[in-house]
């Protein structure tokens, strides 16, 4: 079955599965989770769990035609729709478009099916003539959409969706799938090392392996995170000069958005919110107060500013160094 190739989530699963075989799936679905991991993925699995041709019990099969058309992307009566991922990128027109066709019947099943990938993305507007279409859907069309926050959604969307969280992994988890999605030539060193540093989310994981600058850069922010922690403001420096010296400034955009992401994870720590932490040191766990954190958050977002508005990155870093070393003291 195909719902086997998709690692943990077993929640998400069977979901799916009782959808199927009660013959009951909504007409609309939300699947919700972080960048990464596996959303996309998943709503192609719904899809051809829609649109399989082996009977319901043994529905998404993964092997007959429509499977297969959908996994590559080629059937006709599944269209992926989607934008740049930043905030209102995806804008009304692509919703016109789906309206136009929507009521058009199907090319080769029972079903035509839209997946409609980040959809927190969408301008207001764009959400309200989505909600138009899904208040009286199409009896021949599902809609699949995914999105990394569900309060960035209308309230009014969210009440006529069913709501599916996708988690990701342990890393241990995640090194584990590793050893079957990443290439080959893949040590399992870095197949560790990777999992680590993207906190069991494959998808963040196998972008990791795929790059080794950014599997080098995430080593770095992880590293300079722990510093940062311990208040060390000279190591800090030296971890930054080898961005501001040679004048990397995406490079450097990119080492401070990791930082964050350290930082972030913390808060959720902080704050009991599900998830895996255990990468996390006891010792950083226990040193920083959930203020503490989001007042370095801070931080980052304005050198992220300043690095984006051309100021010296050699001053950036200095400054960055003193004010978090203020906090962390």
């Amino acid at each position: 079955m195909l719902l086997n190739n998709f690692y943990c989530n077993d929640k998400a699963k069977q979901t799916l599965v009782n959808f199927i075989t009660d013959g009951r799936l909504p007409h609309t679905i939300l699947l919700e989770g972080e960048d990464g991991c596996g959303k996309t993925t998943f709503a192609k699995m719904i899809a051809a769990a829609v649109l399989c041709q082996q009977e319901r019990a043994n529905r998404p099969c993964g092997a007959c035609r429509n499977c297969r058309l959908i996994l590559s992307d080629t059937h006709p009566d599944v269209e992926i729709v989607s934008s740049d991922n930043k905030a209102n990128a995806f804008h009304i027109d692509q919703i016109r478009e789906i309206r136009s066709t929507a009521y058009i019947c199907p090319n080769d099943g029972e079903y035509k099916v839209y997946i409609l990938r980040n959809i927190h993305n969408m301008t207001e507007q764009a959400q309200n003539a989505l909600l138009k279409i899904i208040e009286e859907p199409p009896a021949q069309v599902v809609f699949i959409m995914t999105c990394n926050n569900r309060a960035r959604i209308l309230q009014t969307i969210l009440s006529r969706a069913a709501v599916i969280p996708i988690s990701v992994c342990t890393p241990q988890e995640c090194a584990k799938a590793l050893e079957t999605l990443a290439d080959a030539s893949v040590t399992a060193e870095q197949r560790e090392e990777a999992a680590h540093l993207s906190q069991g989310n494959i998808g963040k994981a196998l972008e990791l392996l795929r790059d080794e600058k950014k599997l080098q850069l995430a080593c770095s922010a992880r590293h300079a995170a722990e510093i940062i922690c311990a208040g060390q403001e000279f190591e800090l420096l030296c971890c930054l000069q080898e961005y501001t010296g040679n004048k990397k400034r995406e490079e450097f955009l990119q080492y401070l958005q990791e930082i964050r992401s350290y930082f972030w994870e913390l808060i959720r720590f902080k704050n009991a919110v599900p998830g895996n932490y255990s990468d996390i040191p006891m010792q950083v766990k226990n040193r920083l107060t959930t203020l503490q954190a989001m007042q370095i958050l801070d931080i980052i977002d304005k050198a992220t500013w300043q690095v984006s508005q051309n100021v010296s990155l050699t001053l950036v870093a200095a400054a960055f160094c003193a004010a978090v070393k203020s906090i962390s003291e």
